[in-house]
């Protein structure tokens, strides 16, 4: 048996599924509909669910989608949210997300920092007052789609055990970079932490043991239970965890955000708004040479790195995004995966707002 996320225990039949990405885009479109969010932010959030999952990081697609609908629910996601955006110097802005859903927050917070671009070369936008924004790279792909080069972060609960300490200090504070290709963008989207905290949920949802390095329990001792998992390892140790820690002040200290410790966390303070930071940077390559031009260079140096020769067990050397953009292709055509337990989750999800499930 496998518990969802509305805490009613479900048997988990056994084959994954193929559901083709159209149609889990209407089913997610028609969920958040069903909870009182406009339709035009319904599918800002579908499409970075779907994102996620065509690009194969299934832990930042549909697998969140419940939660936000319990947040939603609550009242501690907003479902219409009045968006401010203050903009504080030539190139330079503030959004204010009014507790709203993270991916429309940030996804808003992305246009004006792409306007702020083409006018002043680059725009840098702090968010405050966000939630959850799904897949950081789902913005930096829209970002290198109109010609532009950026980044993106964000803080999140404390789940990283900084590097000679004993306890959870830092969120997994993802972040990720891209630039503009004639063919599959160039996109590094990471976590700092060894592991992103989605796989433990999706483990979770699928009731599933973990690997014992991944993490530690509350006594700070390894773990195959995802239920129990307290803490995760930097990346790359005191260099992973320093980047944490630069990523929660651009996040959290700039935006006037709580940090650390001290943002309320996503699965257990479910009655408190979340009060997140993010930041977005974007540069206009124009500026520097014609974006053809820049494409070209790009183009030849992935060349070059793809070409080189594959060291034992490894089939070909790939850019970052390269493998994504890969199996968005696959995933178009064949579909998306759906395991067992959230196949059930979101089938009962679809049960209680009358919204069928395109199984």
């Amino acid at each position: 048996m496998v518990e969802s996320i509305w805490g009613k225990k479900m048997s988990q039949e056994k084959s994954t599924r193929l559901i083709p990405a159209e149609k889990l885009f209407s089913f997610v479109e028609n969920v958040l509909a069903a909870v009182g969010v406009p339709r035009e932010d319904a599918s800002i959030v579908a499409d970075c669910l779907l994102t996620a999952n065509l690009s194969g990081i299934d832990t930042h697609g549909v697998v969140r989608l419940a939660h936000y609908v319990r947040r939603l629910q609550n009242g501690t996601i907003k479902t219409k949210p009045q968006l401010k955006f203050e903009r504080v110097a030539p190139s330079l802005g503030i959004m204010d997300g009014d507790d709203g859903l993270g991916h429309v927050v940030m996804y808003n917070a992305c246009t004006h920092a792409m306007e702020l671009a083409e006018e002043s070369g680059s725009g840098a936008v702090v968010v405050k007052n966000s939630s959850h924004f799904g897949m950081t790279g789902f913005y930096i792909m829209r970002i290198v789609s109109e010609g532009y080069a950026g980044m993106a972060m964000t803080a999140t609960d404390a789940f990283l055990i900084p590097f000679g300490g004993r306890k959870p200090f830092f969120g997994t504070n993802p972040i990720a970079f891209g630039f503009p290709t004639d063919g599959i963008p160039v996109i590094l989207d990471m976590a700092t932490t060894s592991i992103p905290y989605g796989k433990i949920a999706l483990a979770k949802t699928e009731g599933k043991p973990i690997p014992p390095d991944w993490g530690f329990d509350e006594e700070g001792n390894p773990t195959t239970d995802p239920n129990r998992i307290a803490g995760l390892h930097p990346i790359a140790g005191p260099k992973g965890s320093g980047l944490a820690m630069i990523i929660d002040i651009f996040s959290s200290v700039l935006s006037g955000m709580p940090w650390g410790p001290h943002i309320n966390k996503m699965y257990t303070e479910l009655d408190k708004p979340r009060k997140l930071g993010h930041f977005v940077w974007v540069l206009d390559i124009k500026r520097f040479m014609p974006l053809e031009e820049f494409k070209r260079r790009l183009g030849e140096m992935l060349r070059e790195l793809n070409a080189m020769p594959p060291a034992d067990g490894f089939d070909f050397v790939y850019y970052p995004g390269q493998i994504e953009g890969k199996r968005r292709e696959k995933r178009r055509q064949e579909g998306i995966p759906i395991d067992p337990g959230l196949y059930q989750e979101l089938e009962e999800l679809g049960k209680r707002l009358n919204v069928p499930f395109p199984g």
